[in-house]
């Protein structure tokens, strides 16, 4: 390892590497310094040079929710990475005592969907998301910053059993979080990463990982069948939306999750999509009538959201606002009280603030997705 950096104490350990406390004399600070560990047998200059390649990728990102990259090297030991030294603790660490509170979830699954899109828009996977990748850092402002660590580097390692298993066959942390598709070997994308932190999140939620086994096969095996307590079933105090979305978010088939992070960051919502017991009167009680109702308002809804952008475009914010009142009324016969929210305020904003109702016209595509979710799970025996 270059003379700049003089080792001070290895700090952590994992399936992917080796990390140190250093010292950076050129620039007179601490760092963490993680050696990757490589296979022997494999190419190292042409590891290495693949590594040096995402590192520089990760570390022009700068992100505040994604550790900050600042070197890259090899020595005879293989190659390493300098990142930026934090002070805090991973998720598994904080959440050994309990669960973590609804109030703080909101704010934990923003930041890390942040760091998420950031990375997905360069073309970055994790691939190996877990608690211990993420760092929990608490701000002097007594709030806490989320930091994503070993961004792509499971790629490096050519062993999956390396990430899930030691030698005493006994399970560590990835196996419980690895979407389907890893364990099919099929081909991955950023949505095998949103299977991952869906996961992750109901872990946080509720202290218990949603595919469970006694065995790597058996955990194996509660991924690719799907099988996982419902999380409002283990924790029944967390709103339903925020359940159906953290389930979606690690739904069996990835085209039944998000398309992509932002997708995932546009779709949160934890306030109730729908009333229940205004949909149940208005449907008599009966599920597929619910289901033709909203057929029906979503093939309305759609023409009066278009007719509405176009007023709102040309500048007739007195029709635009007419029509997102009709968009209103049909709705709150329903129930729909999501979509009776954003029609409100266009309403109330259409003649002041134009641009902001456009903004707000685009959350009718993500709040109809969410509705239709919302009606399919809505029970019908009460």
């Amino acid at each position: 390892m270059s003379e700049r950096y003089e080792i001070k104490e290895q700090i952590g350990r994992g399936g992917l590497g080796v990390v140190y406390r250093a010292f950076d004399a050129h620039l007179n600070r601490d760092v963490a310094i993680k050696k990757v560990l490589v296979d022997s047998g494999e190419p190292l200059e042409e590891l290495t040079a693949n590594l040096v390649i995402e590192a520089k990728t990760l570390s022009a990102l700068k992100h505040p929710h994604i550790v900050t990259v600042h070197d890259v090297g090899q020595d005879e030991d293989g190659p390493y990475i300098v990142m930026e030294l934090l002070e805090g603790e991973t998720l598994d660490s904080i959440m050994k005592p309990g669960v973590m509170a609804v109030d703080d979830f909101e704010e934990f699954a923003v930041q890390t969907l942040e760091g998420l899109v950031a990375a997905h828009s360069v073309g970055l996977l994790h691939r190996d998301l877990k608690p211990a990748n993420l760092m929990i850092v608490w701000l002097p402002s007594g709030k806490f910053q989320v930091k994503i660590l070993d961004f792509g580097l499971a790629k490096f390692s050519r062993k999956p059993t390396a990430q899930t298993v030691d030698h005493k066959d006994s399970l560590l942390g990835s196996i419980f979080f690895m979407a389907p598709e890893q364990f099919e070997r099929s081909p991955l994308d950023a949505r095998t990463d949103l299977y991952s932190i869906g996961a992750i999140f109901y872990y946080a939620l509720t202290g218990q990982y949603p595919f469970e086994g006694e065995s790597a096969v058996e955990v194996m095996n509660a991924h690719l069948e799907h099988r996982f307590t419902p999380l409002a079933e283990v924790r029944p105090k967390v709103p339903d939306p925020v359940c159906a979305w953290v389930e979606r978010l690690m739904a069996r088939k990835m085209e039944d999750r998000p398309a992509s992070a932002q997708d995932a960051l546009d779709t949160w919502n934890p306030k109730p999509v729908i009333d229940e017991a205004q949909l149940r009167e208005a449907a008599s009680g009966d599920p597929e009538l619910a289901a033709e109702l909203l057929t029906g308002f979503r093939e309305e809804a759609e023409g009066l959201i278009e007719k509405m952008n176009r007023e709102l475009e040309s500048g007739e914010t007195d029709a635009a606002a007419e029509t997102a009142r009709t968009i209103r009324g049909t709705a709150s016969t329903l129930g729909y009280t999501e979509i009776i929210s954003i029609a409100s305020e266009i309403e109330e904003h259409a003649k002041s603030d134009p641009e902001r109702c456009r903004g707000l016209s685009d959350k009718f595509s993500s709040a109809l997705a969410r509705l239709a979710d919302a009606v399919a799970r809505l029970s019908w025996n009460d």
